[in-house]
């Protein structure tokens, strides 16, 4: 089964704006969001085409689970990883795009993803 994103983060991390590189830890959150993201955008394609197939479908599931389980593992009063997760993700995603996507379709991936996360987040919590 073919888990790879439609959007894949970038091996090396260019310079960002951030005056200080990011932590191994928050670039593997940044690189989760922003690769659930790059499923997201490749399920909506389908959507407008033909159709999402399963496969795709299936990796949206997985990706959203593992961040489910990133978080679980990282989420305390030390680690905001909401906060993280959505600074990186864009990081990431911007990284991976270039300038060929624009700005608020990287926020609204993110943004969506972070949604459909803290969505499962409260049905486990219910």
């Amino acid at each position: 089964m073919d888990h790879t994103p439609a959007i894949t983060a970038p091996a090396t991390s260019p310079s960002s704006a951030r005056s200080q590189p990011a932590s191994g830890l928050e670039r593997h959150v940044g690189e989760m969001v922003a690769g659930a993201a790059g499923n997201l955008a490749l399920a909506l394609s389908e959507f407008q085409d033909r159709g999402v197939r399963t496969r795709t479908r299936v990796a949206n599931g997985e990706a959203i689970f593992e961040l489910f389980r990133l978080r679980q593992r990282l989420i305390s009063g030390a680690f905001d990883f909401d906060r993280i997760a959505k600074e990186h993700g864009k990081l990431v995603l911007r990284e991976a795009c270039g300038r060929d996507v624009a700005d608020a379709t990287v926020d609204l991936l993110i943004d969506s993803v972070l949604e459909i996360l803290a969505k499962v987040v409260r049905d486990q919590l219910h």
